[in-house]
């Protein structure tokens, strides 16, 4: 009798064993079909960009006419601003870690230490700041990080108490650990934001230059169009030698984030490395507002390594072609988004081929991305054969000029 019973309930708990197997698989399998596939995933950066493109980049043009009130004024010396819209490929990536609120972002790079807060004390004032991190990496990558909305300060606040207060007590969390190292590891501890401008402020006519200056960038940073939506904003603030340090250092943006180089290099060869597919917008701020970066610095900037290979190509009389590509898909780009089109050589826009040429940079970005996490449909690979093709033969026939 004994037997039977176990025996029994052997039987039965198997059952509901594979029941709740079968229900997990159940869910799991629901769970997948519910995510957005990759063209969903492309539509969605497209509504993204429609939405806040225009607005982020009026926020950055502002932000460079204060710099060039700050130089003006003598407070700061040589600052470099720079901006960037993230490209579909890097954006899906970080997806799933950042969502999208990392896709619009500002760099601004400067002579000194000094330099670097009084800007980054500028953007507490004029951003509500929601997440910020200095890093102090064994890289040598040293630098404050901060993300905000747009959310200027009342002009009723005083603002020499303002700027006494936030500088001697802002703090942050300061990370050190580096993927260089193993094993490393450290405590983040909190560190003041504004060490060197502790010391600036002591100074009573450096701080009323401080107060004065800062009373006419607010004032024109202000003029920026609330009726736009505005995005989160990243701001990196570093200075020169931390810059040349991440671009072609110890810290560079290839050993930061390691990339399959033969793969970025045969798709830079083959004209597959665009702008909003898989390489970022850039742009950098002159004394006449935001300029679109060249697209070679843009790849040096992102690829290092690719620099021997541009020099054989230009040396090999091979530029023209690249750049005949690159603007080709600039201009389908900046048709899907007009406030592009002031950045980019002028070009005629079929507005009614709008849909129409979504459809081939949409095919263009699930296929032409930098990881390879999903598999592709044949059909999809195909298709993009069409796309390169099809931008050669009609940049030759319109001579660039036309969609």
């Amino acid at each position: 009798m004994e037997d039977d019973k176990r025996k029994k309930f052997i039987e039965q708990f198997a059952i509901e064993v594979k029941n709740i197997r079968d229900d997990k698989k159940r869910f799991d399998d629901e769970t997948k079909k519910m995510q957005p596939t990759i063209g969903e995933l492309a539509d969605g950066y497209r509504r993204f960009i429609v939405d806040l493109g225009e607005g982020f980049l009026e926020l950055v043009e502002n932000y460079n006419v204060c710099l060039e009130i700050a130089k003006q004024n003598e407070l700061i010396g040589d600052v470099k601003l720079k901006a960037r819209i993230k490209d579909f490929s890097s954006s899906r990536i970080n997806s799933g870690k950042k969502i999208l609120d990392d896709i619009f972002g500002m760099e601004i790079v400067a002579p000194t230490e000094t330099d670097k807060e009084i800007l980054a004390l500028f953007s507490h004032l004029e951003f509500e700041i929601s997440k910020d991190k200095k890093y102090n990496k064994p890289s040598g990558y040293i630098a404050y990080h901060c993300m905000g909305d747009f959310l200027p300060k009342s002009h009723d606040i005083d603002l020499k108490e303002w700027i006494v207060r936030t500088v001697n007590t802002a703090q942050t969390k300061e990370y050190k650990r580096s993927k260089e190292i193993p094993n490393y590891s450290s405590k983040k501890n909190m560190v003041p934001i504004f060490p060197n401008l502790q010391h600036f402020i002591q100074d009573p006519e450096r701080l009323t230059e401080l107060v004065k200056t800062f009373e006419e960038m607010k004032e024109y940073m202000d003029t920026t169009k609330t009726k736009l939506q505005l995005p989160i904003i990243e701001t990196q603030f570093k200075t020169i030698e931390v810059e040349e340090n991440a671009l072609r250092g110890t810290a560079s943006h290839s050993k930061y984030k390691p990339v399959d180089e033969s793969m970025i290099e045969n798709k830079f060869k083959n004209g597959q490395l665009i702008r909003g597919v898989n390489s970022p917008w850039k742009f950098i701020g002159t004394k006449r507002g935001l300029k679109l970066q060249d697209f070679y610095d843009t790849l040096m900037e992102n690829w290092p390594f690719l620099r021997r290979i541009i020099v054989e190509r230009r040396n090999a009389g091979k530029e023209s072609k690249d750049r005949r590509i690159s603007a080709k898909f600039d201009n389908l780009t900046a048709s899907q988004f007009p406030f592009l089109r002031k950045y980019i050589p002028s070009a005629k826009y079929d507005e009614n081929k709008k849909e129409e040429i979504w459809g081939a940079l949409k095919i263009a970005m699930i296929v032409n991305r930098l990881d390879e996490t999903e598999p592709l449909e044949d059909e999809l690979l195909a298709q993009i054969e069409n796309i390169w093709g099809g931008a050669a033969r009609v940049e030759d026939e319109n001579g660039g000029h036309s969609l």
